[in-house]
């Protein structure tokens, strides 16, 4: 059914303003929220619902003109657990769409996945060894190179098998092999109509993980080696990546009166192409790596206090012309946790980049969050002067209420990009987004 664009504000308004207002509702009702158990038909099957809704509006400066971009972003999933001994099936379906944007703004696969198959599998095994058969979604370690994504409107899956071996409680080893899940929509992304996602038999992508919470230094971590093997096909254009990334990761997590850090490093070797055109048969070798290093360090005093300093590198490409390719490639990971909000902000990835930060969290009560962050970011490599690597500084902030902990919680943020003498070159300015997302479960 069409409803005009000013009908649609309306209705998601009024939406946004009841849930919120249902929270503060709650909240002063009693101290301790009422937690209303999702139904169950039998033991042996659970149910569960979530929502996800962000309102983002997006203020840029393009060769000197002022750009404003706005759009709603709605992710609904339903999971369905069911007990099978000695087996268990899950089933999640997801819708993600869009809606409220500016009528010359691109949507894309990241934003718009209009109702389909997000899970599907079979698991088997116990406490020391289990499988998973089929469709599913996976995060690993840190999340920079595999994750199941939670800013993000869609979500990355594939199909495949992936095993788990547990070595009592402080040692694990992780088997993959799949097919990555291409997100699919019928027609125009705007349109938000169905189009069944797929697999493709030309793209794969397989791992290894080793997981350790006896690392030294009082620390956890893992060993990790993923593959990325693809070729084109009438089905599927690629970038016919052959790529081997061999990473590390070691962290102490924060506690109170105490240094917490986190080191994680990478190499990738193989082949690559610039890009997955079809015209595009120049295969170059590629060699990209990639840093992260923090330090943090949590008080004890009011709001918790926690300051954390870091640093990211990944390499770029410093010649255009040459046989190599070093652009690092993130695979399937988000950069939502080290770059700042994706969605129609998503200015910076894991790539060519060089860039430290600081970090400020504070907890004001036990259910509101606050952080904020200070970023410069630089390019790794440049085939042109070294007085236009400089991007610019970020400014981000993040405030999250736990309105209903568990159940519902309202979060809202922004970032401010103060364009550097690199970005002007190319004709972009200063950036200023905000978001106001809620998130429902039961």
């Amino acid at each position: 059914m069409f409803f005009p664009k000013e009908l649609r504000l309306a209705i998601h308004s009024i939406c946004l303003v009841t849930t919120i207002g249902s929270a503060a509702y709650a909240q002063a009702q009693a101290s301790e929220p009422t937690v209303v158990l999702r139904p169950e038909a039998r033991e042996w099957l659970k149910l569960s619902f979530e929502n996800q809704s962000r309102f983002e509006t997006l203020a840029q400066d393009i060769n000197g003109e002022d750009h404003h971009d706005q759009v709603l972003v709605v992710r609904s999933i339903v999971k369905a657990d069911m007990d099978f001994q000695p087996l268990d099936v899950t089933i999640e379906l997801l819708d993600a769409r869009a809606d409220l944007q500016q009528e010359d703004m691109s949507l894309n696969s990241s934003m718009v996945n209009p109702l389909d198959i997000l899970q599907a599998y079979v698991e088997v095994g116990g406490d020391t060894l289990s499988a998973k058969f089929g469709r599913f979604t996976q995060d690993i370690g840190s999340r920079r190179f595999m994750a199941r994504n939670r800013f993000r409107n869609t979500i990355n899956a594939f199909d495949g098998i992936n095993a788990l071996w547990r070595f009592g409680d402080e040692q694990s080893l992780r088997a993959f092999y799949s097919l990555p899940v291409e997100r699919r929509f019928a027609g125009d992304a705007a349109d938000n109509r169905m189009k069944t996602d797929r697999s493709h038999s030309n793209q794969r992508f397989w791992g290894l993980v080793y997981e350790s919470k006896q690392f030294p230094l009082d620390s956890g971590g893992e060993v990790f080696l993923f593959g990325l093997d693809e070729d084109d096909d009438e089905a599927l254009q690629t970038r016919n990546r052959e790529l081997y990334s061999l990473g590390a990761r070691v962290f102490r997590r924060p506690s109170v009166n105490r240094f917490d850090h986190e080191v994680e490093a990478l190499y990738q070797t193989g082949d690559s192409r610039k890009t997955a055109a079809a015209s595009d048969l120049n295969t170059l070798d590629h060699s990209a790596h990639f840093v992260h290093a923090e330090v943090g360090y949590s008080f004890d005093a009011a709001w918790q206090p926690r300051l954390q300093l870091h640093y990211d590198y990944a390499s770029g490409d410093d010649s255009l012309t040459d046989s190599d390719n070093n652009l690092l490639d993130s695979l399937y990971g988000t950069p939502r946790g080290d770059f700042g909000p994706t969605g129609i902000y998503k200015i910076f990835t894991r790539s060519n980049i060089s860039s430290p930060g600081v970090r400020l969290q504070l907890r004001p009560s036990t259910d509101v969050s606050w952080e904020t962050e200070v970023r410069d970011v630089r390019l790794a490599d440049d085939d042109l002067t070294s007085d236009s690597r400089h991007q610019g500084t970020q400014l981000e902030l993040r405030v999250r209420w736990e309105a209903i902990p568990g159940r519902l919680r309202i979060e809202t943020g922004g970032a401010f990009l103060n364009a550097g003498s690199g970005m002007e070159a190319q004709g972009t300015g200063d950036k200023s987004y905000l978001y106001l997302q809620s998130g429902f479960k039961f």
